[in-house]
C-alpha cells in the first residue's frame, strides 16, 4: 500500500499514549489539521494495531517517548500493523529547531515531550515571552523568550504522583477521589483541594516572578490532568489540550 499523505505524531507520555493522524500544512498548526486522535495507556499499546489497522500508511511517523526502552519497543511493534511504513522519527532535543533554541548543558538531555512542547507553544504564541506548563504525571514549568530561547524549566509531581504519594507514605489517608473545597470537611476532599491548591500555587508563583521580568507574558497550560488544575488558577492563561502533538506537528511538516 502506497504511503497516505497523512502524518502520525505519538507523545508517549509516563502513563498514557496519545496519537494524532495529521494532514500536513507548512506554517499550519496541527489542531486546524487533525483527522483522528486518540489515547491508550502504556498497558494498553498492544491493542492500539486494532485501531490503526483502519487507516492507511502514514507518510511520516514522529514520536516522543519518556516512558523507556521498554514501552518504545511496544511502540514499534504497535506499528508493524503497516510492513510498509517509513521508519519512525525519534525526537531528540536539539540545540536549535522550529525557532527555538535550547539552553540545556547538554541539550539532549532535556526531555523529548518538554522540548516538542516548546516548539509547540512556540507555534501557537509566536514571538511573545511564554510559560509552558504541562500537568501529567510530572508539571513541568518551562519558560521560552520572545526570541525563541528556551531559558529553563522546573518539574514538580502532579496531582496525580502528589495524591498517591500521600497514600503510600502514610497510614491513614485514603487512595480514592476527592472533590474541591475552598474548606475541606472531610479527608478525601481535604486531599484534593490540597493537590490542587500546591499545584495552582507553584504555577501562579512562578508566573509572578517571570511577569516582573517581562512584558506580554502569555501562560500556555497543557496535558492531561490540566482540567483539574485550571479552575484554581487566578492568572490569565491559555489552555491547549495537547502541546506537545502541536510540536512534533511541526517537527513533521518542518523537514
Amino acid at each position: 500500500m502506497a504511503p497516505s499523505d497523512f502524518h502520525l505524531l505519538i507523545d508517549v507520555g509516563n502513563t498514557f499514549l496519545k496519537w494524532g493522524f495529521f494532514r500536513p500544512a507548512a506554517g499550519g498548526r496541527a489542531r486546524e489539521n487533525r483527522l483522528e486522535s486518540g489515547h491508550a495507556l502504556l498497558e494498553e499499546i498492544p491493542a492500539l494495531p486494532a485501531q490503526w489497522i483502519r487507516y492507511p500508511v502514514p507518510r511520516r511517523i514522529v514520536i516522543s517517548n519518556v516512558a523507556g526502552t521498554r514501552v518504545r519497543a511496544a511502540t514499534i511493534r504497535a506499528l508493524e500493523v503497516w510492513p510498509d511504513a517509513p521508519s519512525p522519527l525519534w525526537l531528540v532535543p536539539q540545540a536549535e529547531q522550529c525557532g527555538v533554541r535550547n539552553s540545556y548543558r547538554n541539550p539532549a538531555q532535556l526531555g523529548s515531550d518538554r522540548w516538542a512542547a516548546l516548539i509547540g507553544s512556540r507555534a501557537l504564541v509566536g514571538p511573545r515571552d511564554a510559560m509552558v506548563v504541562v500537568c501529567g504525571t510530572a508539571t513541568t514549568i518551562d519558560f521560552l523568550s520572545a526570541e525563541g530561547l528556551f531559558k529553563g524549566g522546573m518539574i514538580m509531581p502532579g496531582v496525580g504522583l502528589m495524591l498517591r504519594s500521600l497514600h503510600e507514605g502514610t497510614a491513614a489517608l485514603p487512595d480514592q477521589g476527592g472533590d474541591f473545597a475552598d474548606y475541606p470537611t472531610q479527608t478525601i476532599d481535604a486531599i484534593a483541594s490540597g493537590c490542587q491548591t500546591a499545584q495552582a500555587g507553584a504555577i501562579e508563583r512562578l508566573y509572578a516572578r517571570e511577569a516582573a521580568q517581562v512584558r506580554d507574558l502569555v501562560c500556555l497550560i497543557s496535558g492531561g490532568a490540566a482540567r483539574a488544575v485550571i479552575p484554581r488558577l487566578a492568572i490569565p492563561h491559555q489552555h491547549h489540550e495537547n502541546v506537545v502533538l502541536e510540536g512534533l506537528y511541526q517537527v513533521s511538516t518542518s523537514a
